[in-house]
């Protein structure tokens, strides 16, 4: 019997989060959040081709509140002027959007460090290319991801940019187009090709020294006709880098044949969990386990939801003991019916401690779709035939 065998969620009605439309955020991914070292919890929310990107703070969900539209001392965009001309690892200059999905505070320094999610295929501004060449938007959803780093020394007022951090092990552009890589060899299009390394959400624990980037690499096969027939994998993998408290941030590191042995940087990747999208973790401490909510790709595609229903809008659930191995996923259902959505987060609706441990069986979910509202449900965990004490 599988944790949802043991347990049973209660999901209350949708209800506004801070996160709205209304704000002039339109959140693509799940929302990155961090509490500082004075108590505040903080949270961004957006991204940088609609609307704009706002830092949130507040003592919980319950009040937490927009405080600043925030500004970049980097463009994005075309190829010619973005992220400084700081070339992507293949030596391609960079261009495209930020998604911002990983939060953390110094707490010596209280600078902010953001992570962010970049994909070559989007808000190019004509320079943007996918597997197939340049693109308006990307056939099959087939552009490169990377993950960026950048800070901020006024709580997120004010954005630098200073590396990218992530990449996957095979280059980010294939044998069919060359988007400025010189003598570098691209990804040979007639076999399956990987998109890189994004996607992806921060775990930090207030109980080690590392922070953990849980990140998704899809396989496409670019001979099929059909987005459903070329998609082939959707995995999860995942990444370290030590914390610091000097307000500066280290490189990661890649979980490959059982430890973080491998650099961000090209290095390779063992994958940890089947046909998970955009994997978020907490810790439950009445469990004594890490949960994992992510959405199913493959089996969505392949079994669509009857007309009327979404296209495989739901949130499976995984735990864990360690963070590397990972029980096979479990589709929640409320009311007979898959639930959830794109994107989907579990939250603490704490005012102390970290936005990603669950102290007590209930707490939130945060769910959305591309650019829609944040929504939030308040959800209990209930042990079959024993209630839990919340």
């Amino acid at each position: 019997m599988g944790f949802l065998g043991e347990h049973s969620l209660e999901i209350g009605e949708g209800q506004p989060s801070p996160f709205m439309n209304e704000c002039n955020v339109f959140q693509d991914g799940t929302t990155p959040m961090y509490r500082d070292a004075d108590g505040t919890l903080w949270a961004m929310s957006g991204h940088s081709h609609m609307g704009s990107i706002a830092v949130f703070s507040g003592t919980c969900l319950d009040d937490m509140a927009k405080r600043w539209e925030i500004k970049t001392n980097f463009n994005v965009g075309h190829c010619d002027s973005a992220f400084d001309g700081i070339r992507y690892p293949e030596g391609v200059l960079p261009r495209g959007s930020i998604w911002p999905f990983g939060l953390y505070i110094c707490p010596n320094t209280h600078r902010f460090f953001c992570w962010f999610h970049n994909e070559t295929g989007w808000n190019g501004k004509g320079s943007a290319y996918d597997a197939f060449g340049l693109c308006d938007t990307p056939k099959y959803d087939s552009d490169f991801r990377h993950v960026g780093l950048m800070h901020s020394d006024d709580e997120g007022r004010n954005w630098t940019f200073d590396r990218w951090v992530l990449t996957g092990h095979e280059a980010g552009f294939t044998s069919l187009f060359n988007p400025g890589a010189g003598n570098a060899i691209g990804q040979d299009a007639s076999q399956l090709v990987r998109l890189g390394s994004g996607d992806f959400s921060i775990f930090i624990s207030p109980e080690d020294d590392f922070i953990y980037l849980f990140y998704d690499i899809l396989t496409l096969d670019l001979n099929e006709q059909s987005l459903s027939k070329a998609w082939k994998r959707c995995d999860v993998h995942v990444a370290r880098c030590r914390k610091r408290t000097d307000g500066l941030m280290g490189d990661f590191v890649k979980y490959y044949d059982g430890s973080f042995c491998e650099s961000g940087i090209f290095g390779k990747e063992t994958m940890i969990l089947a046909d998970a999208w955009h994997p978020r973790v907490v810790y439950s401490v009445p469990e004594k386990l890490y949960l994992m909510t992510s959405k199913p790709i493959l089996s969505c595609l392949k079994h669509p939801l009857p007309e009327g229903k979404g296209f495989g809008n739901m949130v499976q659930i995984s735990t864990s003991t360690d963070l590397i191995h990972w029980s096979n996923p479990e589709i929640v259902y409320q009311n007979g019916t898959p639930w959830g959505n794109h994107y989907n987060a579990i939250v603490s609706d704490d005012d102390t401690g970290q936005p990603s441990i669950l102290t007590k069986n209930t707490f939130s979910f945060l769910t959305n779709h591309n650019g829609t509202d944040v929504l939030r449900y308040r959800a209990k965990l209930i042990r079959n035939n024993l209630e839990t004490t919340c």
